[in-house]
Parts: structure tokens; sequence; C-alpha cells
């Protein structure tokens, strides 16, 4: 099977793309065909952010955006399938999410995915997030599935995905019961608001950050939100580290003489403070991790990889690519995984990430 994963994150600037060859099952192989990334164009990119922000948002507006969501996601798929040497069996699609509620087991993700089936004229899987909820679980995080299927031949393992939001797939055997998956708190997002006055999307490669000084009372302040206390699985999102969480921190640095880069930062310091303290936390007794495999958008930020590598020594860090998985289509790949399982009616959801009572067969499929 040829399976095509696109996902949107949390951080909202765009789609990253993947397509693979896979034949599900209990050991599955999988080769990556293709990867690309489409930014979003500017105006989709701020209407995502308002949606996903506690700014009045009409539903009027959240049906128009669900409608533009759609329509740029067809557009994408349609360029990159052109690309492709044979045509996919299945399109999986994660979209774009604007609200994650996980204690009320609620959630919900935007772009519809009938405009996709109808463009490509393939089988979409979209909104995989419902069934694992209606199970009892947080419908996050999703990805471990895939991590399990790339990487569960080298545990022990940990695998980091550093987007909007940091999490960590543990992997500590090769069985899928075994693995430990969560949200450690915010990676890029708050950087990412704290930086948007500025007139720049993100703290390209963390030079401002590296500059820096850490506010150590601000640091102190955001770790005690009661988020970095809970034991996994947990999973969280904009709500508890969206702008509101950056404007804190700005506030609290810039009342006491700092600058924005010193507000940059700390809120680095917290990534990174957090991934170390749950990765320590979380590891079973008796395991010993082999590497730290770091995917996502904050893989590019050498400060922050650099931060994380001491936060973490002597354990190694080391990027996913050098373990044939691109770092910036980590997330699409486990999505094409997910959709070809579905298509396979095969659980394609960990409940050990989840919390759910049971492996559940994740995503509703349209046609063309």
């Amino acid at each position: 099977m040829i399976a095509v994963g696109m996902m949107s994150g949390t951080s909202g600037d765009g789609i990253n793309l993947a397509a693979i060859e896979i034949e599900p099952g209990a050991r599955p192989n999988v080769r990556i065909v293709a990867t690309a990334e489409q930014p979003y164009p500017p105006k989709l990119r701020d209407a995502v952010l308002r949606a996903g922000s506690d700014a009045p948002f009409a539903l009027s507006d959240i049906a128009r955006l669900h409608a533009a969501l759609g329509d740029a996601y067809a557009a994408a798929a349609s360029a990159f399938i052109a690309t492709l040497p044979d045509r996919p069996d299945v399109i999986a699609l994660h979209g774009q999410t604007v609200a994650h509620l996980p204690t009320e087991h609620a959630t919900l993700q935007l772009g519809d995915a009938s405009r996709v089936a109808r463009a490509t004229g393939l089988p979409t899987v979209n909104d995989f997030r419902s069934a694992d909820m209606a199970a009892g679980g947080e419908g996050a995080p999703l990805v471990p599935f895939g991590d399990h299927v790339l990487f569960g031949s080298r545990a022990p393992i940990a695998v980091l995905n550093l987007g909007g939001i940091a999490n960590l797939t543990l992997i500590p055997t090769a069985s899928a019961d075994d693995v430990i998956a969560f949200d450690t708190g915010p990676a890029n997002m708050p950087s990412d608001a704290i930086i948007a006055p500025s007139g720049e999307m993100f703290d390209r490669d963390g030079r401002r950050a590296r500059v820096g000084r850490i506010n150590e009372r601000a640091l102190e302040e955001a770790m005690a939100h009661p988020y970095f206390a809970r034991r996994a699985p947990k999973s969280t999102g904009r709500e508890d580290f969206g702008k509101p969480f950056a404007t804190r921190v700005l506030d609290r640095v810039t009342s006491d003489g700092g600058s924005l880069d010193d507000a940059l930062a700390t809120v680095l310091a917290v990534t990174t403070r957090t991934i170390a303290d749950a990765l320590a936390r979380e590891t079973p007794r008796g395991t010993t991790w082999s590497l730290l495999a770091v995917a996502g958008g904050g893989a590019r930020n050498a400060t922050l990889m650099d931060s994380l590598a001491r936060a973490v020594a002597p354990l190694r860090v080391v990027k996913t690519d050098e373990l044939g998985v691109p770092s910036q289509a980590r997330e699409a790949i486990a999505f094409a995984i997910m959709g070809a399982y579905r298509m396979r009616e095969l659980p394609n959801i960990l409940p050990s990430a989840t919390g759910a009572r049971k492996a559940v067969r994740g995503g509703a499929v349209h046609l063309p």
C-alpha cells in the first residue's frame, strides 16, 4: 500500500506531507518515498492562529476556515501526488487542531477532508482522535503508534518531537504494550507568541534566545504550572501554553527590566527543563536509553538543540534524519502509517499513550 500523510501542527505554520510504501501488519516495513512542505499563506495562518486563541471567533468564521483549510489541503495533496512515481492508495489527513480539551474528552481539528478526496480521487482518512476519546482516551498523542512502527526495532530508544508542543515517545522494548508517550509541555509555541509582535514568525535558529539571559524568577513561576507535575499519559495544547502563558513570562521578564531576548531565553529553558524532567521521571526502572532522537521544527533550532543536549547529558541527542526518518516529516509519516492501518481495519492508536480503555481504529474515511 502507498499512503500519503498530511500533518499541520500546533505551530500553525503550514502542511507537512509524506508518501510511504507499507504493508500494515505485525511486522511492517516502511519505505519513505517522498516528503514535502507547504507553508500556509499569511492570511490563512493568521486565521488559524486566531481560531486557536482566546479571541472571539464566530461560528461562521470557523466554517469558512474549515473550508479554506480543506481547499489548501486539497491543493497541496494534488501537487504532491503529481510528483510521485506511483499513485497512492490512501491519504491520511490530521487536520488543524484549533481546540484540544483532553480532560473533557473533546477536540476539534479543521480541514474538510471531502474536498481532498474529491480533488485527488483518493480515499481520505481524517478525524483520528475521536474514536480514541470515545474509548476514554485523551485523543493524543497519536504519533507514538507510528514511532513504534518506525523505531521499535531500535529499542530502548526515546523519540522527541519539538513542534508547538513537545512530546516524548519512550520505547523501552520492542513490544507496543510497553510504549510510554505523552506531551511534556511547550516547545515552540510560547517563543513564537513572544516574537510575533516584532514581525518575525519564529526565532530562527534560536539566535535571539542564545543572546538572552534566563530570568530565574520567571522560569520558576512558569515551572509551577500544574501540568508539569502530572504523570503520563497526558496531553496539552494552546489552551495551556499559548499566548496567555507566553504573555505572563514576557510580562515578568520585562517588569524585572529584561528584554524580549531574555524572555525567549526563559521560555526555551522551560522547554528543555520540562523535557529533561519528564524523561527522567517516566523512564522505566532499569532502562538506559540508547538515543534521544529529535524531530519537528524545533530540531532546526540550534540553540534549543544545544540546550537540550546539556539538559539530558550524557544521553546522546540526534535528529531522526540520522535514523533514516526526515525530522520535518516524521509526523506526516506517522499519519501515513495510521491511514494505511485504518484502511486495513487494524488498530492504529496506542492506548498506553492516550489512556484509552482499548486500542481503536482511529479515523473517518471519506470516499471520492
